[in-house]
């Protein structure tokens, strides 16, 4: 689809390059450059997109200046080509960017399209609309068919197999016994006999075996005592090696171990969606805020709301499917005190954001995840750093934000602006985070 972004821009006379294929090649090697700015900065997708988003964008905005730049590079002569500086095509370039970068970086998807559903309604897309919708609804199908897969529960629960190799053989080594001195015992044999042999005085039974018991049991007790010697030469001669089986024990402990945590690893992933599901219902029928340790019924409507908005962020991953944001919109409709057709100015609801005790949680929040604003970006950049939001008239308001001052939400609508806000801030946080870590290994 990015190949076509900006001869779309060309074809509905958005944009104008006199039919010079060479410069539609310029605009074209600008876009990828910019992409790249985006893989290496998804904290820059909000802006971009912002002001990609509108026709009526600021010339002296930072995004405009950062895309003209790139596009001076590819193309010094630019500004001969068109008077003043060209909004619609730097638009055109900074959406095939987008588009580009979404295409490899889901988390800069998630900032595209969060950022697209917010501001797009208050836009005056005219001839453009098209171009949008059919952008949006594509990075979106494809950032939502992740955010379901991981929130998804399946029918079975695979468990790796156990890893382990069986140990080699163990070697058993036996020293032999000891010989038996057979002439040894010969000699014994022949002096339990009798007081001479053959070979002359045995040293031995002093009987003859004519002289009956006592022959008898000299005879018996001395054949004895040499058949135990010998048999006891024999018996304590054999010795076996120690056997030393740690080794083949620790490896086997370590498969089990690991299977164990396989098994359980796999428990848990299957599980995780479900468990989920079922902690946002408990958190839905509560309406209890775990960040303000208050009933969301004891505040104001909007307070609420915007409190939901953040206590949900902080349950839910980076990818949330998008009924997720729809789960928000109907838990703020169960709230008592809400006036569900009312419909209140952003600035209104933003001040009561600034001011709000319970809010200071999403306030911190903020501070950390957005930069200060210095021109067009999210709504969380002036809630994180409000301290001058008295100072902001409807032109800077108009400038900062991108929406007109006058553009109104109703409180449901509001939860999920902010909800949208800070999945794309953390889209764009973990995103960098995941740069730095790549460039330390």
């Amino acid at each position: 689809m990015s190949d076509q972004i900006i001869l779309r821009f060309l074809n509905a006379g958005l944009i104008n390059v006199g039919g010079d294929d060479a410069k539609l090649a310029k605009l074209h090697e600008t876009s990828a450059d910019l992409a790249a700015v985006l893989k290496k900065s998804p904290s820059k997708t909000a802006p971009f997109a912002l002001i990609a988003f509108d026709p009526e964008a600021p010339t002296e905005d930072p995004v405009i200046k950062e895309a003209a730049g790139a596009l001076q590079k590819r193309w010094p002569t630019y500004v001969n080509t068109f008077s003043g500086t060209p909004i619609a095509v730097l638009r055109a370039v900074l959406l095939d960017a987008l588009v580009q970068a979404a295409a490899e970086t889901d988390k800069v998807g998630v900032a595209f399209v969060t950022s697209a559903r917010n501001a797009l309604p208050f836009m005056e897309a005219g001839n453009e609309r098209a171009i949008w919708a059919e952008v949006v609804v594509d990075i979106e199908r494809r950032v939502d068919a992740r955010a379901e897969a991981e929130w998804s529960t399946p029918d079975a629960i695979v468990v790796p197999a156990m890893i382990f190799s069986p140990p080699e053989a163990i070697e058993v080594t036996i020293n032999p016994p000891a010989a038996i001195d057979k002439a040894a015992l010969a000699q014994k044999f022949a002096a339990a006999a009798g007081p001479h042999s053959m070979t002359g005085a045995t040293g031995g039974n002093p009987h003859w075996p004519n002289q009956n018991q006592q022959w008898t049991s000299e005879f018996a007790n001395r054949l004895a005592a040499a058949v135990a010697e010998a048999i006891g030469v024999g018996a304590k001669a054999p010795k076996i090696s120690p056997v030393d089986i740690a080794a083949p024990l620790k490896e086997l402990a370590q498969a089990v171990s690991a299977h164990v945590d396989a098994t359980l690893q796999a428990v848990s992933g299957a599980t995780a969606g479900l468990q989920r599901r079922t902690s946002l219902i408990w958190w839905k029928e509560a309406l209890y805020s775990p960040s303000a340790s208050i009933s969301y019924r004891a505040l104001p409507a909007s307070t609420a709301a915007a409190l939901m908005a953040f206590d949900l962020h902080t349950q839910v991953p980076t990818f949330s499917p998008a009924s997720v944001a729809a789960f928000l919109h109907e838990t703020v409709l169960s709230l008592p005190s809400l006036k569900v057709d009312q419909s209140r100015p952003i600035r209104d609801l933003l001040a009561e954001v600034l001011s709000s005790g319970e809010l200071t949680p999403l306030r911190h929040a903020a501070a950390a995840m957005v930069p200060e604003p210095i021109g067009r970006g999210p709504l969380l950049g002036l809630i994180g750093h409000g301290a001058a939001e008295s100072a902001i008239d409807d032109q800077a308001f108009r400038r900062l934000v991108g929406v007109p001052p006058a553009a109104t939400l109703k409180v449901a609508e509001w939860a999920t602006w902010l909800f949208r806000e800070l999945q794309a801030a953390r889209a764009a946080q973990q995103g960098i985070e995941v740069k730095k870590k790549g460039r330390k290994t």
